[in-house]
């Protein structure tokens, strides 16, 4: 139902109105709403000073809030916030008071009003872009309290960061994009956090925060570690452990970076690229004290990994670790079997295929199709004879040598610097 009310003004509100009296059309939602509109209409008739109605309507605003009146709080918004409202000059300062005092409410209380404040500026953001800043950080904080991260990001992700009246720093900016991706990871949607991350990449240059630094270095390992790209993201983590960035980052953060590195390392492709991160992260000082060191280790010795290895570092995984691949196996189970691929040729010059499958304790024909894929990708030296039904490597004998050679060239060393320990010692006593 509509109700028009007649509102008495002073000479000043006149001048401005074109008129002594006005009518202003306002949605009836009860005594409150009615009562709320009086009661403003009493504050601006009530002084012609317009600081003096200010002080009164931030007065009313701040009684309301302590009272922790939502329902009037609401009422004040929509009669502020109503077409041709007579209290159209100060909605932009008493909104802004609004925002301001809002925090003082309790969680429940404040998520009501933000949203009910928020709907009632949707299409008019640009007159009250500060206020629509305040109350979408206030809110985002409600929803991230409540455990909902979906929420919180949409909230932040609504705010206007590239265009409006109000000019954002690159510091700014670059904050709330970092936050905004952090909430998506939360909510394990890395593809709306890759959106956001990208965004901030587009300003860290600008920006010489250390701590937002790092945490856009550390989001965007996440973003690549989510979206299952692990050689990437394992050598994101890798890099990261290894800084200290001046002693702002404790030993236990370290120490975690190291440990998602580790991770990622093992869930990653067998190939070159994979080998030189795991020699960087096994020639670490802290590496023996990582969860999973064991397998790591193998995987850089090219060793062998049996089932029972794999289950017991499946059982530590992330829900996005533990995908399925279109054949039917798990990110680690293949990466497993393309590693001890790797490791039977440094062992083996050639193999029967029902041999490899049995070393692999796959069927033969999967074991063929890991091969052929490595030996594709040229993550693998060899090729396959399918009319015998045999696969051959190439270079891991060679390698063996090598091996074999160096370990004769230490011997060697050893045994002349033992000698001349010898001699020196017999001319000592001579």
């Amino acid at each position: 139902a509509q109700v028009t009310l007649p509102c008495r003004v002073n000479s000043c509100t006149a001048e401005l109105c074109g008129a002594a009296w006005e009518t202003t059309t306002i949605k009836r939602k009860g005594m409150s709403g009615n009562g709320m509109f009086q009661l403003m209409s009493g504050i601006v008739g009530s002084t012609g000073d317009a600081t003096g109605r200010m002080e009164k309507f931030t007065e009313l605003v701040r009684s309301l809030v302590d009272q922790h009146d939502v329902q009037q709080l609401k009422d004040l918004v929509d009669c502020m916030l109503a077409e041709e409202s007579s209290f159209a000059l100060f909605a932009r300062p008493v909104l802004q008071q609004v925002a301001e005092q809002m925090e003082k409410l309790k969680n429940s209380e404040l998520k009501e009003l933000a949203r009910h404040t928020l709907d009632r500026l949707r299409g008019r953001v640009v007159s009250f872009e500060e206020e629509d800043f305040v109350m979408r950080e206030l809110l985002s904080e409600v929803f991230q309290a409540e455990g909902d991260w979906a929420e919180a990001a949409k909230c932040l992700a609504a705010i206007n960061l590239e265009s409006g009246t109000r000019c954002r720093t690159p510091l700014q900016k670059a904050e709330k994009y970092v936050k905004i991706a952090e909430l998506y990871l939360e909510d394990d949607d890395p593809v709306a956090a890759d959106t956001f991350c990208s965004r901030a990449a587009m300003v860290m240059h600008e920006v010489n925060d250390t701590p937002l630094l790092l945490r856009y270095r550390v989001c965007h390992a996440r973003v690549l570690d989510s979206k299952r790209k692990f050689l990437e993201a394992a050598s994101k983590y890798c890099d990261l452990s290894q800084q200290t960035f001046g002693g702002q980052i404790c030993e236990a953060d370290l120490l975690q970076l190291l440990k998602c590195a580790v991770t990622c390392a093992i869930l990653a492709p067998a190939g070159p690229q994979r080998s030189r991160i795991l020699a960087s992260l096994c020639k670490d000082e802290r590496i023996r004290a990582v969860e999973h060191f064991e397998i790591l280790q193998k995987m850089f010795m090219e060793r062998l990994i049996r089932g029972s290895e794999v289950h017991k570092f499946e059982d530590g995984l992330l829900p996005h670790q533990k995908a399925t691949g279109p054949d039917g196996s798990t990110v680690l189970e293949r990466a497993v079997l393309q590693h001890n691929v790797l490791a039977a040729s440094r062992v083996y010059k050639n193999m029967r295929l029902p041999q490899l499958g049995h070393l692999l304790e796959v069927s033969p024909e999967h074991a063929e199709k890991i091969a052929a894929k490595m030996i594709a990708e040229k993550r693998l030296a060899g090729f396959i004879d399918q009319k015998s039904g045999v696969i051959h490597f190439e270079g891991g004998g060679d390698d063996l040598q090598q091996w074999d050679r160096h370990i004769r060239n230490v011997c060697t060393q050893v045994n002349s610097v033992l000698s001349k320990i010898k001699d020196q010692s017999a001319m000592k006593d001579g």
